[in-house]
């Protein structure tokens, strides 16, 4: 990865929007400019002493700095050892508050006028902050990473090319262990596994698994393993996928549908009215010809002509990197001219709780051509019997 120079472009961006100081929790802007991978968080909350003021500190020059806390920071130092663009990690130990070490870290970086917070820092962090650099102001240091993010490297579309590809195996192994009276719970844990086998970091977001039929009062995952275990795959059901995961950092988006016993002629129809729809949008993904904005509007007309716009209440995409859901969106409220090098999910959905639901999904990259297709699994109907 090209960090050393990501870093000088994203310094470049602070002069131009007079920041001098930049702070960034542990998470994908951090890793994007600077490497420092992310750990799989927990699902309760895992507070480790002084977290508010740990992630990555940057200047308009020097090396990063990193805060980290005491237990936990061997993750931190082993991240930072072969990196020279990291200045040094600090460690919070127990002996000391992590407002004195914050305070000492702050004024390293000199005369601070101007501060940018990532946008998922703590409150804690920014009431910290404030009282240490009264004269500062604050902003967004998402306006200035964001752009860059949208358009990949060649390194990071190889990583997403590999990432899509996982998913692709998963879904392969999986299928064959589809039968009727399987519950969501097992295909959703078989999933997971199946990920971790191939090699994937974790998942890039909860794995969902949508059965939808006669007698489904709701088309949402449950939210309890109680109803996962009790909700079965009966014949006349739709069954549709949603998961991904992350490779080197980065991720993938999949979907896919699958219908229990014989498909019913209307249900083949949705189908091939929403593989259609993508079909549609992906052509039309090139370089400088259209916005984000067209690309959901041509998705939409389609699945409106066949008389289901009412069945697709979704935006069409959205951006995907080393974050599964990152701007620009497919969307309506969005209105971004596609480039070379952006990556997107293109995944049109026709869904009637309690009647059906059928969904796709892709990665794909822009192109002058058109949109490349990252994945290569099958959109052939999968039919369990």
């Amino acid at each position: 990865m090209r960090y050393p120079e990501r870093l000088t472009e994203f310094r470049k961006r602070m002069v131009e929007a007079e920041v001098d100081l930049v702070y960034l929790p542990r998470g994908a802007n951090l890793f994007y400019l600077a490497g420092v991978k992310r750990q799989y968080d927990h699902g309760t909350d895992h507070n480790a002493y002084g977290d508010w003021a740990c992630g990555g500190y940057i200047g308009r020059e020097g090396g990063v700095v990193l805060v980290a806390p005491r237990m936990g920071g061997s993750f931190y130092e082993e991240q930072a050892a072969d990196k020279d663009w990291i200045d040094h990690v600090r460690l919070i130990q127990e002996t000391e508050t992590p407002l004195e070490v914050m305070r000492a870290v702050v004024e390293g970086f000199g005369a601070v006028q101007h501060v940018a917070l990532d946008e998922r820092s703590w409150t804690r962090t920014s009431d910290a902050l404030r009282p240490l650099l009264p004269e500062a102001r604050f902003s967004l240091a998402s306006d200035l990473v964001n752009p860059m993010k949208m358009i990949k490297d060649e390194d990071e579309l190889l990583w997403m090319r590999v990432a899509s590809g996982l998913a692709d195996q998963v879904f392969a192994a999986v299928i064959p262990k589809l039968k009727l009276g399987i519950t969501q719970l097992d295909i959703m844990t078989e999933i997971d596994y199946q990920f971790y086998k191939v090699g994937a970091e974790f998942t890039s977001f909860p794995t969902a698994v949508y059965i939808n039929g006669p007698g489904s009062e709701v088309w949402e995952p449950p939210t309890s393993h109680e109803f996962f275990g009790t909700r079965k795959l009966h014949p006349g059901d739709s069954l549709m996928f949603d998961f991904g995961a992350v490779f080197e950092g980065y991720c993938s988006d999949f979907g896919r549908s699958v219908f229990a016993g014989e498909p019913t002629p209307e249900y083949l129809r949705v189908h091939e009215t929403v593989l259609e729809a993508q079909r549609v949008a992906v052509a039309a993904m090139k370089t400088l010809k259209a916005t984000t904005r067209d690309i959901n509007a041509l998705a939409r007309q389609v699945i409106a002509d066949a008389g289901y716009d009412d069945g697709f209440t979704h935006r069409l995409g959205h951006a995907i990197g080393c974050t599964v859901h990152e701007p620009p969106f497919l969307d309506i409220m969005d209105d971004t001219i596609l480039r070379t090098g952006m990556t997107f999910t293109v995944e049109p959905s026709i869904i009637y709780p309690g009647r059906f639901g059928n969904r796709v999904e892709d990665v794909v990259m822009v192109t002058a051509l058109g949109g490349e297709v990252f994945n290569k699994a099958s959109h052939q109907l999968v039919v369990i019997e």
